[in-house]
């Protein structure tokens, strides 16, 4: 799939970006700048280039990715689940470990912050967002045990820079997308209109609405079947929203919608961990 990273510069001068590589876990390929650099070099196992750009000049670099699931179970893994989640990275380097800060973003367009901790992912972020709300990455389709995160990651991210630990460094890059047409944002926004004008008492029937739900199962079934047994009260929500929206198209049932704000509200009320 290709996808561009984009840099809109708020003055003008020099900026030097880190550029997308070929690392563990993602394979970058046929990459094409929109300008030409001044200079490209290597520091600390980054890529990176120097631009001289004017101002409210936009800087774009399209590449295809190709991401994969990175599983590991290093010895420090099972030791760090008893301790607080944000002091894993200055345990680790407390013990000798090389802990490095590193910057990229979650495909869905995010920016994210995680560790490598001897090269190995580390996001304790991710680990404890999961552990609460084990349907947080539905839409990126993954929904992976929150143990992955410690020494690995769902192969749904792109990394771009890394520093030492402690850093302040901050992502310049200012968005990721990806290119070509997505059918899902067209076909959300019909769904949604669909349930306006059914809301306002023009049925429309539930045609507008299936081939939201139709990418949708599609996108995300395999990651709604994999919940469903670890978290039943988190996927029976997605599943209940759907069942009631389905349901304003054609034939109101609003126990349905009392059911899915019930579910709602008790997740974010308990979660899970």
């Amino acid at each position: 799939m290709t996808w561009a990273l984009r840099f809109h510069t708020p003055q003008g001068g020099e900026f030097t970006l880190p550029l997308p590589q070929t690392l563990p876990g993602q394979e970058v390929g046929e990459v094409s700048l929109s300008h030409k650099p001044l200079e490209a070099l290597e520091a600390r196992g980054n890529l990176l280039a120097r631009f001289a750009l004017k101002e409210g000049e936009a800087l774009e670099v399209r590449f295809r990715l190709r991401t994969v699931p990175l599983e590991a179970s290093p010895p420090w893994r099972e030791a760090l689940l008893p301790e607080p989640p944000e002091a894993w990275p200055g345990i680790l380097a407390h013990r000798g470990h090389r802990v490095e800060r590193a910057l990229g973003f979650l495909l869905s367009g995010r920016p994210h912050t995680w560790f490598l901790v001897d090269g190995l992912p580390l996001d304790p972020f991710l680990f404890q967002g999961l552990r609460e709300n084990p349907a947080l990455l539905l839409p990126l389709g993954v929904a992976p045990d929150p143990r992955l995160y410690l020494g690995g990651h769902e192969g749904k991210r792109l990394l771009l820079f890394r520093e030492p630990w402690p850093g302040e460094e901050e992502l310049p890059w200012n968005e990721l997308k990806p290119l070509g047409l997505d059918p899902l944002p067209p076909a959300r926004a019909l769904a949604f209109l669909s349930l306006g004008v059914s809301a306002l008492g023009l049925g429309t029937g539930p045609w507008p609405y299936l081939p939201y739900l139709a990418l949708l199962a599609l996108r995300q079934g395999p990651a709604l079947k994999a919940l469903l047994p670890r978290s039943p009260r988190h996927a029976l929500e997605s599943l209940l929203f759907h069942a009631f929206a389905l349901s304003v198209t054609h034939d109101p049932r609003p126990e349905l919608g009392l059911g899915y704000l019930t579910l709602f509200l008790w997740n974010r009320l308990r979660p899970s961990s």
